[in-house]
């Protein structure tokens, strides 16, 4: 935005606003006047109907127009506490109204004073009462229709007066509201019977009526996903045009070998994937695909198959991972299958010595090195390839845009494998990853055990923990899962450290580890190798375990305070084990509320990570009914993608439908600020 921008001026220049209100209004994430008007109220209060004392109808919300027969204050027997009585009239009878602890009260309703009140009627006693109502003063028309009407209820923070508030954000409105550039162009305008942009902002701050109110919804939910898609949408043009990419396919004799070597064979959900990817890395054009599959499913088999092809076709792989422990796990298994056929693998991760991280970044500078996994530490600058012609990065919705661009910025653009073991719900798709080609791993291998699942609560944990204990002495290996390392003081959820010197004080004969995220590589990596090895039968560790820890062995996880995870989250927990011979056994340690076992439940019912991310969305994207959310990884304001499916198509097709008539937007300046085009964030990709 420009300096002269008014949406750009700092809240705190704004008439009324001092220094502490710029404080209050910033704990909103309320800085600049842009950021005001689309603060949208998070429910409204219907006050149209405005009755007569004699027609109340008790415990209704209700709207009265009357006057101040009498006011008076008394201390009540608590110490600090003053009730206010006022006694209230209108043509057809007397209501009273009480206010507890409101200060100057008896200045404002001074006796004969016209006003008007909302609250709900009850009876206490023998009098007709509405407790601590809201009210404004009448003195004309315009306070009267100020205060009646559909009243947005806005979220609020210590301190801040709500009345203030509301009335700030009307004159902000009003002042600025003329000066909002429409963002769509007039044939989706037309196409989808749109109401403005600066129409649909007013009426969501203040609607004259639940119609109104909806319509103004649905476009502002509109331009959400628009503005997403229409970015995806030119990111796709823009990867479609280049020509840049090596051509890699799987006829080379490296690849050849380790599809011959396999022990096992690959399921049809694996063949067709790897298809589509050589369909793509077959022409010159670098793919941009995603790779999802469920927990188990195969998906790093088919990256040691990609980069094989890579190989033979000598250019080099980048393999990126978001944590040391998945990418170690990464590098085994690259290993495993390609260094016996001389392809040089390379890991690079900060917990390198001086010297190794030398050699490592010389190999893969001098193109020796073929195939490179590491951390965030293949960012880095010094980080020089002599021709990238893949990059896979696995976990990927743990990296951002600009930090996969940093490895795409070459003359040569390299394909592009996102992979994704955490099971996303289409809706979520099409809106973050609407410019990628989807390949998806439904099968899982041939031989993987289905995991039982039992839920119990604390009251059966010896029970839980002679089962441990039997489990281990048939040789098997337990995970036990909390959602945080340390106890907090006013807090009850599980800590691994607590929960570490528990086991070890029960199950005192039994080796016991702990891994966490603050501890060092080094401790990490030996804890971990440790329990590979069996030397330590029980490990206690937060989510570091989610992705990318191996071991067959393994034959429980227990999940402690569950109703804290995501259901994803705990499907991915829950594929840890099972992943060998032993059947695998899940058990959840909740506090068994009943609202928690409507949401755990759905883990007993099905093993499909799809179906379960379905359900994640349902119950964290369901939102108000009336009002206005915040939802999942997206931060809409407005949009819901459980509930906008229909919208969110509407808004890709006609993104492609722009950018084919208009790729450069020539004619829609307003759309172009909007989106803050530049060049990383188009090629970087998802």
């Amino acid at each position: 935005m420009t300096v002269s921008d008014p949406f750009s001026e700092l809240i705190s220049t704004q008439y009324g606003v001092g220094p502490k209100r710029t404080k209050q209004l910033a704990n909103l994430e309320i800085t600049t006047v842009g950021d005001l008007l689309w603060f949208f109220p998070r429910k409204y209060v219907d006050r149209r109907n405005v009755v007569s004392i004699s027609k109340l109808v008790l415990e209704s919300p209700s709207v009265l127009e009357v006057t101040v027969n009498s006011i008076k204050r008394r201390r009540l027997q608590k110490p600090g506490l003053e009730l206010v009585t006022a006694e209230l009239s209108d043509d057809t009878g007397t209501i009273l109204a009480t206010w507890f602890n409101r200060k100057g009260l008896e200045y404002i309703l001074k006796e004969g004073t016209a006003i008007i009140i909302y609250g709900i009627p009850s009876f206490r006693g023998n009098n007709l009462e509405i407790s601590n109502p809201d009210f404004a003063v009448i003195k004309n028309e315009s306070d009267k229709l100020n205060f009646c009407g559909i009243v947005p209820q806005y979220p609020s923070t210590a301190g801040l007066h709500i009345r203030w508030f509301r009335n700030f954000v009307a004159s902000q409105v009003k002042k600025n509201i003329s000066f909002i550039e429409e963002t769509l162009p007039k044939f989706i305008i037309k196409k989808r019977s749109f109401v403005s942009l600066s129409e649909a902002i007013e009426t969501m701050h203040r609607p004259f009526s639940p119609e109104q109110w909806k319509e103004a919804r649905r476009r502002l939910a509109y331009d959400e996903f628009f503005t997403i898609q229409i970015t995806m949408a030119l990111r796709r043009k823009k990867i479609k045009d280049l020509n840049t990419s090596p051509i890699i396919v799987p006829k080379g004799k490296i690849y050849k070998n380790f599809r011959k070597e396999l022990d096992f064979k690959l399921t049809s959900s694996q063949e067709k994937v790897l298809s589509e990817i050589f369909g793509d890395t077959s022409k010159n054009i670098p793919m941009s695909r995603l790779l999802q599959g469920d927990v188990g499913s195969g998906k790093t088999i088919v990256a040691i198959g990609l980069a094989a092809a890579a190989t033979d076709a000598l250019v080099q792989t980048a393999i990126l991972a978001p944590t040391e422990v998945l990418a170690d796990q990464l590098y085994s298994q690259m290993t495993k299958y390609l260094s016996s056929r001389g392809v040089s693998v390379v890991l690079l991760k900060g917990a390198l010595t001086v010297s190794e991280k030398r050699k490592a970044l010389a190999s893969i500078k001098n193109g020796s090195a073929l195939v490179v996994v590491g951390t965030q530490s293949l960012l880095e600058e010094s980080v020089k390839f002599k021709n990238l012609g893949v990059v896979i990065i696995d976990e990927q919705h743990r990296f951002g845009v600009r930090q996969r661009a940093i490895l795409l910025k070459r003359k040569k653009v390299p394909h592009v494998l996102l992979m994704s073991a955490t099971p996303i719900p289409r809706t979520l798709t099409m809106c973050l990853f609407g410019d990628l080609d989807i390949s998806v791993l439904k099968e899982k291998p041939v031989g993987r055990k289905k995991i039982e699942t039992r839920i119990i609560g604390m009251a059966q944990i010896n029970v839980l923990l002679d089962f441990i204990a039997k489990e281990v002495q048939n040789s098997g290996r337990i995970y036990w899962i909390c959602p945080r390392v340390e106890d907090q003081t006013d807090s009850d959820i599980a800590s691994s450290k607590s929960r570490f010197e528990f086991l070890k004080k029960n199950l005192g004969q039994i080796k016991i580890g702990l891994l966490h995220g603050r501890m060092e590589s080094n401790e990490k990596e030996e804890t971990l190798l440790k329990f590979r090895k069996g030397d330590m039968k029980i490990l206690v560790s937060t989510t570091v375990i989610e992705v990318g820890v191996d071991v067959p062995e393994a034959s429980v996880i227990v999940i402690e305070s569950p109703e804290y995870f995501g259901l994803s989250q705990l499907h991915q927990l829950r594929g840890r084990v099972g992943r060998g011979e032993r059947r695998g056994v899940c058990v959840l340690l909740a506090s068994l509320e009943e609202s928690a076992l409507d949401r755990l439940n759905i883990m007993l019912k099905t093993d499909d990570g799809f179906e379960i991310s379905e359900a994640d969305l349902s119950f964290r994207g369901s939102g108000e009914v009336d009002g206005i959310s915040q939802h999942g990884a997206t931060n809409f304001r407005v949009a819901n993608l459980f509930k906008d499916t229909e919208l969110l198509l509407e808004a890709r097709e006609d993104a492609y439908e722009l950018v084919n008539r208009d790729p450069s937007l020539s004619e829609m300046p307003a759309l172009i600020k909007k989106i803050k085009l530049n060049s990383d964030e188009i090629i970087g990709i998802g």
